[in-house]
């Protein structure tokens, strides 16, 4: 707006309101060259800091890292094997290249820290600034297979999981259609047994720094296929919606989770992708059949 006025002015001066016209044309020429050269200044900085950070590996592997400790010390501060086969497992298949003992000894230290909560805001607030939604969503991922390893997810695990999601900007509709595909829920007893290892020192028995096993509360468990109310979930939908609104959901659910847009983080994600890609498809098919719909 700045040249805008200015012209403005200056063609009220010199001509009337015929020159004050003829200012606010120009002016907003001039504004609008130079708003577009700000924009593309703005995101030529965004491209570049996003480059630093994902040509990366290693603190990405960390921050991830972070992530998943955080999860893992919401739940009753416990490790079990099957998580900790799962993040190995998970680094192996995604980062080929990096040294998995360095990163579970990094592990380590992140699951001994007294507090993990800054650390893993801070993490997350990198995420928000340069991740696309589509590598949120790889990361919610892997956090939700992290934490149904066993085949059980404690609600501790996934309210964890939804604050991360919150603090990466991720809003909660999308959190919730991402859970669903994961896990139901149902009240019981947990899982037992932590992790017995061999990376030393403190861990009970054997990993390091105060974790301990402690079995009860209530638990989400993998289910064999998503209620109808679900695939609206899933879709991100009501169920009032129409026909063409649930249509138009089922779209952008398709783009979100589609694999094309996080192959550039490795085979594993984007295999996961694929898996979720598949499971939008399904809630779709079963939301066309209860409707009618072609």
């Amino acid at each position: 707006m700045l040249y805008t006025i200015i012209f403005s002015i200056i063609g009220l001066a010199m001509g009337g309101l015929g020159g004050a016209f003829g200012g606010f044309l120009i002016g907003s020429l001039f504004d609008s060259i130079r708003n577009r050269r700000r924009a593309q200044r703005a995101q030529e900085e965004f491209n570049e800091s996003r480059q630093q950070y994902y040509n990366n590996p290693e603190q990405f592997e960390e921050q991830l890292l972070t992530l998943i400790g955080y999860v893992a010390k919401a739940d009753n501060n416990r490790l079990l094997q099957s998580e900790l086969n799962y993040c190995k497992q998970y680094f192996q298949r995604t980062f080929p290249h990096s040294d998995i003992s360095q990163l579970m000894l990094k592990f380590r230290d992140i699951l001994n820290a007294d507090d993990t909560d800054s650390a893993c805001q801070n993490a997350c607030e990198k995420i928000r600034q340069y991740a696309t939604i589509h590598e949120k969503m790889a990361i919610l991922q892997c956090l939700f297979g992290f934490a149904t390893a066993d085949g059980n997810a404690h609600q501790q695990e996934l309210e964890a999981i939804r604050r991360i999601s919150g603090w990466c900007g991720v809003d909660n509709v999308t959190y919730e259609a991402l859970k669903m595909m994961y896990v139901s829920f149902s009240a019981g007893s947990s899982y037992g047994g932590g992790y017995s290892g061999g990376y030393g020192g403190g861990y009970s028995g054997g990993y390091g720094g105060g974790y301990y096993d402690q079995s009860g509360g209530s638990t989400y468990t993998p289910r064999s296929g998503p209620s109808l109310d679900d695939c609206y979930k899933i879709l991100e939908v009501s169920p009032d919606a129409t026909d063409e609104e649930v249509k138009k959901a089922y779209r952008v659910a398709a783009m979100k989770h589609h694999p094309d847009k996080v192959s550039h983080l490795g085979e594993d994600v984007r295999k996961k992708a694929e898996e979720k890609f598949a499971k939008v498809n399904e809630a779709y098919d079963k939301i066309k059949a209860a409707r009618g719909m072609k």
